[in-house]
């Protein structure tokens, strides 16, 4: 069963996936072996990718222990994302920030060096940033704010969005919860965004959450046009043949019958912050870029434009 954050893996998803290591090649544009950063460009340096899925920063993100979301801050100068250690079962938040001419080392932001830490996820306006602590006997969520220095403190969050939660301009959240029907317990939601937390939730109807499969980890487009999710489909029961899938929302607010985005194995999708990368964690343990424009080849030819009614369930 997943846990609220959806970035841990069970002991029994573990031992039945081994992360499986690409060959990495370090970039000289990337930060260099020695600790020293390369001159700060968009993206560590790299040259953005084109509908060809690459490895994202081969030997500074991805080092074949990601697992979880890549979460973009919305001026693009800070990357989070969440590293697995098998052998220990722990997690660990690390980030690369630019500064000046150059992007800092990946290592773990202050606010969580202390402890077990995973689940990184902006709030919908991008000025704080949640996360989770391992408090021993279970998981606390934490949030530190963007101040004129950096950011704050860590504080304990009375209410949190989970992990796997993303937001449209309009105020609507997708996120994975309990849902009793599916495999793993869990089911891919949406509700209003509130200060007090997730209002009027509902769970999307069966053509996203396919009864007896493995459905989670959405993100939805900031105009709330399309929404992609990790699925194991057209598998049932308990089988993590986990590849990326996008559904498209029509004027009349239903869901398209999702299409496979790649035949990578992979989970926790993301965008950049101007929408134009696509961003995936592999199941070899290293995250994945490639331009979002693949996505138009997917949608149906009866929905060319972007809808601009509200999601049905």
């Amino acid at each position: 069963m997943l846990s609220s954050f959806d970035e841990v893996p069970s002991r029994r998803s573990i031992e039945r996936r081994q992360f499986r290591r690409l060959p990495l090649i370090v970039a000289t544009l990337l930060v260099l072996a020695s600790g020293r950063s390369a001159r700060a460009v968009a993206y560590l340096g790299q040259t953005p990718p084109g509908e060809i899925p690459r490895v994202f920063a081969p030997g500074v993100v991805s080092r074949g222990n990601v697992h979880g979301r890549l979460v973009i801050s919305p001026d693009s100068r800070e990357i989070f994302w969440t590293t697995f250690d098998p052998a220990t079962f722990t997690t660990q938040i690390l980030a690369v920030r630019s500064a000046g001419e150059a992007w800092s080392k990946p290592e773990a932001p202050a606010f969580a060096r202390n402890g077990k830490s995973q689940g990184p996820v902006f709030s919908r306006d991008g000025t704080k940033l949640y996360f989770w602590v391992d408090r021993g006997e279970s998981w606390e969520a934490r949030v530190v704010e963007r101040t004129a220095e950096g950011w704050s403190e860590p504080q304990s969050a009375r209410v949190a969005p989970r992990s796997s939660a993303s937001f449209t301009r309009s105020g609507d959240v997708f996120y994975s919860a309990e849902m009793a029907s599916k495999v793993w317990g869990s089911g891919i939601f949406t509700a209003q965004d509130a200060a007090e937390g997730p209002m009027h939730a509902r769970p999307l109807g069966p053509r996203i959450n396919i009864e007896h499969g493995i459905d989670y980890t959405p993100y939805v487009s900031p105009d709330g046009s399309f929404l992609l999710f990790t699925s194991n489909r057209p598998a049932v029961g308990d089988k993590e043949e986990m590849h990326l899938q996008v559904s498209f929302r029509d004027r009349e607010g239903e869901w398209s019958t999702p299409v496979r985005v790649t035949e990578i194995e992979a989970r926790f999708p993301s965008l950049s912050p101007d929408g134009k990368l696509l961003f995936f964690c592999g199941d070899d343990g290293n995250i994945y870029w490639v331009a979002a424009s693949i996505l138009e080849g997917l949608r149906p030819a009866s929905q060319a434009s972007p809808p601009t009614s509200t999601p049905a369930p």
